[in-house]
């Protein structure tokens, strides 16, 4: 089992080639320099003539070479198995200065794990390769005029110097590593409780249009079974009096077909709301027969309904408009009723003590305008522009009706704006 404060596995998958070449190709430019760095007093000791010349040397050099690419194609595997690799780059390290840098970049890996005990024991085997690197082969390749006392005091007390400075420097390079690893859980942290809290935001949203859905369709049913019953009735009449006149007998027939084509109509308009998800359980006919909904008329008495309870509401709509809407289809009279009653229970949830404006205004072919305005409270603007049960149902109401919704803050009011279609009849032609 890993430990609690390892990161999540995908945080240590295999990175981008880009990514990992980037790095590595710094650690081969690193590696050269020190390489050039170490080297450096043969060069000068040969053009002195002072430099032993032997094959040993010359071994040692390549031997570097060779180790030091090595070290470097087993750093671009460092993900896959971090403590071995890290392991066996340092022990390497013993015999090559070019691959240092690499062995580090293994190091910083392993360390971004915050893995406390495996970075504790390679700090001792990094240091150990530096005191064998110091004592066997810089010995032989360096010149030993080049070799100066660190402290002028003996090879013990510069042999703990040495190692001295090789811990510090490692422990730099386990604080780096090890703070990038902090902020890696961090940020996966943040990203998952984002990812869980958008999972909740939409459940709680399909939760909320499930419910909406399930309300529109018990307010259809009583629309439904008046039109389907005088469909009925008129189509029996036709169907058990042949004596009927030419004339009785279409107008009957009239009936049947309007009555159809606008229980078809709102029908289409329920089913376009609960088809992609939901059960149809909730919509139907539970108990108790549900009385008429109340359409655009009845907006002067819901906002008296309110303004007696004690919060005051304006109502500015023209003055002949509630004779007008008796041209307003029966569906969107009701959802434009139904916005405004949902945004005033918002207000007076929200911002119980400021006024309410409601501003209605519209016409046949220029459509419904609904504007419900209230002051918000300065603490509560933050909260005010997301979205809940009410918002989502007034959305979906005006996308229901073919119309437009929209709702935020505007400078210090919290505004929603509703706009819904209203269609030419024969009788406003």
């Amino acid at each position: 089992m890993q430990p609690l404060h390892v990161p999540p596995r995908e945080e240590f998958e295999r990175l981008p080639l880009w990514k990992n070449a980037w790095r590595l190709a710094m650690a081969w430019v690193l590696g050269l320099i020190l390489f050039l760095i170490y080297i450096a007093p043969v060069v000068m000791a040969s053009e002195t003539g002072s430099a032993p010349e032997t094959d040993a040397v010359l071994g040692l050099i390549l031997l570097d070479l060779l180790v030091g690419h090595v070290i470097l194609v087993l750093a671009a595997f460092r993900r896959r198995a971090p403590v071995a690799i890290a392991v066996v780059t340092m022990a390497l390290t013993t015999v090559s200065a070019w691959g240092v840098p690499a062995a580090f970049l293994v190091v910083f890996s392993l360390a971004t794990r915050r893995r406390l005990l495996p970075l504790v024991w390679l700090g001792l085997l990094n240091v150990a390769a530096g005191l064998v690197h110091e004592h066997t082969v810089a010995k032989v390749t360096v010149p030993a005029q080049f070799r100066d006392s660190i402290t002028g005091q003996g090879a013990l007390l510069d042999g703990l110097v040495y190692a001295v400075l090789v811990s510090l420097f490692y422990v730099v390079v386990v604080l780096i590593g090890w703070n990038i690893g902090s902020r890696r859980e961090l940020v996966a942290s943040w990203r998952q409780q984002a990812e869980t809290a958008n999972r909740e935001q939409a459940a709680r949203v399909a939760q909320a249009q499930l419910a909406e859905r399930a309300r529109i369709a018990r307010e259809m049913h009583d629309v439904l079974a008046h039109r389907l019953s005088l469909v009925a009735m008129h189509a029996g009449v036709l169907a058990h009096r042949p004596d009927l006149s030419e004339e009785e007998r279409a107008e009957a027939t009239e009936v049947v077909r309007a009555g159809t084509h606008q229980a078809l109509e709102e029908l289409r308009e329920v089913l376009g709301v609960l088809r992609t998800d939901g059960d149809a359980d909730g919509g139907g006919v539970v108990g108790a027969v549900e009385a008429p909904q109340p359409g655009l008329s009845g907006i002067p008495s819901l906002v008296a309904e309110v303004t007696s309870s004690g919060q005051e509401v304006r109502l500015l709509a023209d003055a002949d408009l509630w004779q007008r809407s008796v041209s307003l289809p029966t569906t969107v009279g009701r959802h434009a009723y139904r916005v405004v009653q949902e945004a005033l229970t918002n207000a007076r949830k929200h911002a119980p003590e400021q006024p309410v404006t409601v501003q209605i205004h519209g016409a046949p072919g220029q459509g419904l305008s609904v504007e419900i305005r209230n002051r918000v409270v300065p603490d509560r603007v933050g909260t005010l522009p997301e979205s809940g049960r009410g918002l989502t149902g007034m959305a979906e109401r005006a996308q229901l009706a073919g119309g437009t919704f929209r709702a935020g803050v505007e400078v210090t009011e919290f505004v929603v704006l509703v706009r819904l279609p209203w269609p030419v009849t024969g009788e406003d032609a």
